[in-house]
């Protein structure tokens, strides 16, 4: 059992995770009619930097949930992650998307590579 005990711990430290949250802190005067601004973030980890290892599942968002040897930290997903948090919203229109990609990989030598995209979009009603 005790054998199984630090594969297990850092398999759950290299968990992938998508997320999502939405800013409603908007000024009174709102000529646009903005329904909020929307964070999405989602992070894998990747041997070498290509071959997927575990990245968090963008088809469930602020869930626990992640996908194995399956890549899903992408633009299309994160776009599909606003998309629905501004339909939630109510929502019409989405703009001034933005994305950014962090790698990072000398915490192992380069080995295990930790991909992080995060993207932010305007919701107008």
């Amino acid at each position: 059992m005790k054998k199984f005990l630090m594969p297990a711990l850092c398999l759950f430290f290299l968990c992938g995770c998508a997320t999502t949250q939405v800013s409603k802190n908007i000024p009174e005067n709102n000529p646009e009619n903005v329904a909020g601004v929307i964070f999405a973030e989602n992070y894998g980890y990747y041997l070498f930097g290509f071959l997927p290892i575990c990245c968090g599942n963008s088809d469930y968002p602020n869930d626990v949930s992640m996908t194995f040897f399956k890549d899903k930290v992408t633009i299309e997903k994160n776009a599909q992650m606003i998309k629905k948090e501004a339909e939630n919203l109510g929502a019409k229109t989405i703009k001034d998307v933005r994305h950014h990609t962090m790698w990072t990989g000398g915490f192992s030598l380069w080995i295990v590579w930790r991909q992080v995209l995060k993207s932010n979009a305007t919701a107008l009603k």
